[in-house]
């Protein structure tokens, strides 16, 4: 083809053209290019300029958070048997690309650039037809009667009791081991890494029946205590670590902060945690799609776990009637949570079951990532300064991403948080591959000495229900966690 046949076929005179003269139409939007050849071809190209322009304003870079003296991780060579120590943040910058990289970002899908689309399409997108994970079930006895369930992948038939590096994962509220955001991340640390996954499903949840009046709740880490020794009873030989999902995360960062430097994981991942149960409720009260939808449909959950196993609060404190008008979530944890745990308030159950209060007392890695759009755990509950407090934390943020959603590609989207929480459990794991009977101590991979005068990092004071302290004074205490029994105490 000659320069003049492409110049004829641009300006719309090559016989090529000849079947938009056979109508009025046609022949005038011939004649209009003709005229003026420019016109057309831009407003073609415009709907492709338009879509660039809106990728590169939607593309949300990771903000990283963290201590300007991070802990030390211990690293062993098993080629030459020897450990060397490594800044905790440079480490994880070769390791964690996803996360770590210069030009790590999240690149929501086109049509879910919006919080609230991100997050309605985490919670009504199931996909059933992917992540398909083979769970063996086991169910155990909690002290008071009750019964939760663990859910291992792969199972002990297709992967017998070994020293493997084991993931343990915490659902949302109502949720358990089907939600997809667990399934995701399990298919991939399983079947693509080879490594070994647990979810603890909570009283009531994933179809585990509820034996005593009692549910679960964002302080309450006596089940997830328990969990986490019969694993280790189980796997003697395998290195742990946790992953929480909102509530679960909540959850998870309460339990690590009360264990201290005795946690048996390695390291944890915090994943849309709230943080602020207190400022989360008022969020949920006052936003208009979130009091109009996000908190009826929350509590609406709330209220098919109970109503399911209503017969096991009959003749408790419990008003029945009460917990039926019930709406919001708020109104679901004044009539049932603060009851079942004993708080005075649903105020006060808000305020002692955050997390934020436990942050400092972390003594292993860990790895907090929220989406400042989330409808759900909002940008104004992280606690940053905590975070940036703890030698061992780091905080990832994304402008995008909903609540538990991240969801990235056109036609058939995925999560991007999968393989970022992914990359670092794997990173924790392999900074030292013995198993816990070989590495020093039994303990993690961490280089504590250097932080052990670290006075951000102590503990700090909590309230205890008893009313009195170990000054024998009312107030604070630093009782390291809640028991009902000291509650009911007061």
């Amino acid at each position: 083809m000659d320069l003049e046949t492409v110049s004829q076929f641009a300006m719309g005179n090559h016989s090529a053209w000849g079947f938009m003269r056979e109508t009025e139409a046609g022949s005038r939007m011939l004649q209009f290019h003709q005229d003026k050849p420019l016109v057309l071809p831009f407003l073609a190209l415009l709907p492709f300029l338009f879509i660039a322009l809106f990728r590169f304003y939607t593309v949300c870079p990771v903000a990283l958070t963290y201590n300007d003296n991070p802990v030390m991780i211990k690293l062993f060579d098993q080629k030459t048997g020897k450990t060397t120590t490594e800044d905790y943040i440079e480490y994880l910058a070769r390791k964690v690309p996803s996360l770590m990289d210069r030009n790590a970002a999240f690149r929501p899908s086109l049509w879910m650039t919006s919080g609230h689309l991100q997050t309605a399409y985490a919670a009504y997108k199931g996909f059933e037809n992917k992540y398909i994970i083979p769970y063996q079930r086991e169910l155990l006895s909690t002290p008071d009667g009750g019964i939760v369930s663990i859910d291992w992948a792969p199972s002990f038939k297709a992967k017998p009791v070994d020293d493997t590096p084991t993931l343990v994962l915490l659902h949302g509220l109502t949720g358990g081991s089907h939600e997809s955001y667990i399934r995701a991340l399990v298919e991939t640390m399983t079947k693509d890494h080879g490594y070994r996954c647990v979810v603890f499903n909570a009283r009531a949840c994933a179809d585990t029946e509820l034996t005593t009046a009692q549910l679960y709740c964002g302080s309450w880490t006596d089940d997830l205590r328990m969990v986490v020794k019969h694993i280790r009873k189980t796997l003697p030989e395998a290195k742990l670590m946790s992953v929480g999902f909102s509530l679960g995360s909540n959850i998870l960062m309460n339990y690590m902060g009360e264990e201290g430097d005795r946690c048996e994981f390695l390291g944890a991942m915090s994943v849309g945690n709230p943080f602020d149960l207190l400022g989360t409720c008022y969020n949920m009260e006052r936003g208009f799609l979130q009091h109009r939808i996000y908190s009826p449909t929350m509590g609406g959950n709330l209220k098919r776990i109970f109503f399911k196993h209503a017969k096991v609060f009959e003749g408790t404190d419990i008003d029945i009637e009460q917990v039926r008008r019930a709406v919001t979530i708020r109104q679901f944890d004044d009539s049932v949570t603060r009851k079942v745990f004993k708080y005075r308030t649903v105020h006060e159950y808000y305020r002692m079951a955050s997390s934020s209060q436990r942050i400092l007392d972390i003594k292993r890695p860990f790895l907090c990532l929220n989406a400042l759009d989330d409808p759900i755990s909002v940008e104004w509950c992280l606690p940053v300064d905590e975070i940036r407090g703890n030698p061992f934390g780091l905080l990832a943020t994304t402008a995008r991403g909903g609540h538990l959603g991240w969801f990235q590609g056109f036609w058939s989207p995925n999560r991007w948080c999968t393989q970022v929480l992914a990359e670092y459990c794997i990173a924790l794991f392999e900074a030292d591959r013995r198993i816990v009977s070989q590495t020093p101590a039994g303990g993690p991979a961490i280089d504590t000495e250097a932080h052990a005068k670290d006075q951000n990092n102590q503990s700090h004071l909590v309230r205890d229900l008893n009313g009195v302290n170990g000054h024998g004074h009312d107030g604070a205490t630093t009782k390291p966690r809640r028991t009902l029994g000291s509650a009911a105490a007061n």
